[in-house]
């Protein structure tokens, strides 16, 4: 599969996943993903350079615009130099794009109506074999990244994509235009780079574990009180959760939930034990591996944020 269905995909899962959340009682987790290629941390500056093919230079404007916007903690991520430059850039991106467009005459079945009474109503549909033309947009973008500094390779990926239409006679559509196509393709390219090579900040509905099965009647109502609370006031859910723990509640749901509030916090090293705790209960269970994956970037894109930091001063 390659990597632009995969980030559609991806989106469409998380479009999913808030759909669920907002039916059920969560906690609002602000985070940061790291970027895929760390060794951009410590590029201050790019340059846009040289996209060879005839939409390279589409490209090469949607990476400038794309790269230009980052922002984390409100501050511009990228210093982006394009066009000629006095000012030399840390490192440069260039790349190529190719585009096919192959249009020839097929056959598909379709149905269609055979029959008609005589108020011109069909009376009988079958499928049949009917002519058409199919078209495929064939695309490939690649971009690199080299370092001033010593010339070296920082970055290199292909981009593949792929996009079929087929229409038929009576069909009513037509095709969509090559060109729109091609400009979607280039901006999925140009967002796959943009993740490559920045983290991203992110604000995320996570659901609570509210599951009471093994707790006593009186845990359970206490739990369930502090679920309730979570839609009015996070901070008291939470203060309910540390004190059934304190009074020596042990529980996977309540532990899960008491590492949802101190990643709500910003207390990641207090968040990744509790989910590690979590995981001890039920080790695979879903949302604690999504809990600990996702505090460990956070942690991670920190770390990378600060050398960054370090590096400008």
């Amino acid at each position: 599969m390659n990597r632009l269905l995969t980030a559609a995909i991806t989106a469409a899962m998380a479009v999913t996943g808030l759909s669920a959340a907002a039916q059920a009682e969560v906690l609002t987790i602000e985070g940061m993903t790291p970027a895929n290629s760390p060794e951009f941390a410590e590029i201050q500056s790019l340059s846009i350079e040289r996209f060879g093919g005839r939409d390279g230079r589409a490209l090469a404007f949607e990476l400038e615009d794309r790269l230009s916007a980052i922002t984390i903690f409100g501050q511009p991520y990228f210093a982006v130099i394009g066009g000629r430059s006095a000012v030399q850039s840390d490192a440069t991106l260039s790349g190529n794009v190719t585009a096919g467009v192959e249009q020839f005459d097929t056959t598909a079945k379709r149905r269609r109506c055979v029959e008609r009474d005589d108020k011109d109503k069909c009376v009988t549909h079958k499928n049949i074999k009917v002519p058409c033309q199919t078209r495929i947009i064939d695309y490939r973008a690649q971009v690199r990244a080299t370092r001033y500094s010593d010339g070296r390779s920082l970055y290199t990926e292909s981009f593949p994509d792929k996009n079929e239409q087929t229409i038929c006679f009576g069909d009513d559509e037509d095709f969509v235009s090559s060109e729109s196509v091609i400009r979607s393709m280039i901006s999925g390219t140009a967002s796959a780079v943009r993740d490559d090579l920045a983290p991203k900040e992110y604000r995320q509905d996570i659901r609570i574990l509210e599951s009471r099965k093994g707790m006593s009647k009186v845990e359970g109502n206490f739990f369930k009180a502090a679920i309730k609370m979570t839609k009015s006031d996070a901070t008291e859910a939470c203060r309910m959760w540390d004190e059934a723990a304190g009074n020596g509640q042990v529980h996977i749901s309540l532990t899960f939930n008491r590492g949802l509030c101190a990643e709500q916090r910003g207390d990641l090293d207090a968040a990744l034990a509790l989910y590690e705790e979590a995981d001890r209960f039920s080790s695979g269970k879903l949302e604690v591996t999504e809990s600990l994956r996702r505090v460990s970037d956070h942690r991670r894109a920190l770390d990378e944020w600060a050398l960054r930091r370090s590096g400008s001063s």
